[in-house]
């Protein structure tokens, strides 16, 4: 098992709170070796539409990233500009 320390973006947590899904901004959880930020999401209950950008230690990853050792994950919530 490892650890994973899950950052969300302010932009995801509104999102999650007016869908009635808050979140705590941090959390940290045990997940197995080869777990996948995607899988992540969906244990958390968190729809992997609503992360258009995630980087670990931050450094912009794909969800598809599997996580091998202790990370720090961040989400961010959909995104506006032009």
């Amino acid at each position: 098992m490892i650890t994973i320390t899950l950052r969300l973006s302010q932009s995801l947590l509104s999102i999650l709170n007016d869908v009635n899904n808050p979140r705590p901004e941090t959390c940290y959880l045990q997940v197995k070796q080869g777990t996948t930020i995607k899988e992540v999401l969906l244990k958390e209950g968190i729809n992997p539409l609503l992360a258009p950008m995630v980087s670990i230690d931050n450094i912009k990853v794909d969800i598809d990233t599997v996580v091998e050792t202790d990370k720090t994950i961040t989400v961010y919530g959909p995104l506006a500009g032009g």
